[in-house]
């Protein structure tokens, strides 16, 4: 394991985000043996006039006012401000000159000279250079240009260029792979992967199902994470509940982040659609637990079609059947979930699911274990020494 490095990573999500994706999961563990400054989402998506972002800029101002906020001996989180408009060149010319002056006195202060800049975000070009970086690794798991609350034609371009200044760039689908190889200087395929250990907690019989989905009638179709609008097929989930009034769909996230609330109050609306919010994390298990079966009910667009959903082993990891829309990174595993091009193939597909053996799971938490985090480390850290031993040289 990499160990000893001064790591600055610049993220796309809040650090207490209640659903973790790969920043969290992986700063953690490098800060195990690492020291790691995680800078919070600078706020690429354009800002909506509602009491989830009133109340997100006000968190996020306090944040700023306490500096750098220290979670253990070697991980410090910032909260940067900066103006979320950046289509305009002048904001973004701004923005960027105030983080690199912001992380310059962080680096100094925290005592953390050539470090290794980890970006999430394309802005991470700019930074290039200015904080004597040993290393400069884009970590790409989404087509963020894709993402309709994000300028498109700006992100993109910020992308060529750190695409082709990144020593090393890791991709987590293979549409991902296909459309930034040929401007990366190297690049790597890493699907995403699971907390597998945690997770497997839901085989524990005396792990409680939390009282909110307790009360819910089965069977439950349990969806975790995002709730957005240019995620997941909201009619698809609406005809579902309406066919099959008898069956209760659970969403568990953050709902309509950065839209409108007209966007969610459609599913709303049905009795048999239970929105509860976002749950910590280390509450997962138990979630999972009380669904019967677990849903990718994606839409199919730009940003969906690059994506490995992260939630994919962990739903395999709960043993738990997994019925989704046809997502191409999905493809080498179709033996183990179920998947749907109609809305009338996913009810059929449920229903198959419901009505199967159960010891089928036992297959799905083999391959989940296969794809751990533990193992997952164990490959970064061999690219990312090999890279650092051709920078000493």
């Amino acid at each position: 394991m990499i160990k000893n490095e001064n790591i600055i990573c610049i993220s796309s999500a809040d650090w207490d985000n209640p659903y973790w994706t790969n920043q969290q999961h992986i700063m953690s563990r490098l800060a195990r043996q690492n020291k790691v400054l995680y800078i919070e989402s600078m706020g690429l998506r354009r800002p909506v006039l509602q009491s989830k972002d009133i109340k997100r800029i006000g968190r996020r101002l306090k944040r700023f006012l306490q500096g750098p906020i220290k979670i253990n001996d070697n991980l410090y989180i910032y909260s940067p401000i900066v103006l979320p408009f950046y289509k305009f060149g002048l904001v973004r010319w701004l923005n960027h000159r105030i983080m690199i002056a912001a992380l310059r006195q962080l680096a100094k202060k925290l005592a953390m000279p050539a470090p290794v800049l980890w970006s999430y975000i394309p802005n991470a070009v700019y930074f290039k250079g200015k904080l004597g970086e040993k290393l400069l690794v884009y970590h790409c798991v989404d087509e963020i240009a894709a993402n309709p609350l994000i300028p498109g034609n700006v992100i993109l371009d910020m992308e060529k260029g750190l695409l082709a200044a990144a020593d090393i760039t890791l991709v987590t689908s293979p549409e991902l792979y296909t459309t930034k190889k040929p401007l990366a200087r190297e690049i790597h395929y890493l699907p995403n992967v699971a907390d597998v250990e945690h997770i497997l907690k839901v085989q524990d019989p005396d792990l409680q199902i939390p009282a909110d989905l307790a009360g819910i009638v089965h069977p439950v179709l349990g969806f975790i994470g995002a709730v957005s609008n240019y995620k997941l097929d909201f009619t698809l989930l609406k005809t579902i509940a309406y066919e099959r009034p008898a069956w209760s769909i659970v969403l568990i996230g953050a709902a309509g982040e950065g839209e409108k609330a007209a966007a969610i109050t459609q599913l709303r609306e049905m009795p048999n659609i239970h929105i509860l919010g976002g749950r910590p994390y280390e509450k997962l298990p138990n979630y999972l637990k009380g669904f019967d079966v677990c849903l990718l009910p994606n839409k199919l667009n730009e940003y969906t079609r690059k994506m490995f959903p992260m939630k994919f082993f962990e739903y395999l990891a709960s043993g738990r059947p997994v019925v989704s829309t046809t997502l191409s990174s999905l493809q080498e595993f179709k033996e183990y979930f179920y998947q749907a091009d109609s809305s009338a193939e996913f009810i059929r597909n449920i229903e198959l699911a419901l009505a199967e053996d159960a010891s089928i799971g036992e297959k799905r938490i083999a391959l989940a274990k296969k794809y751990s985090w533990t193992s997952r480390m164990e490959e970064i850290s061999l690219l990312l020494e090999e890279k650092l031993k051709q920078v000493i040289r």
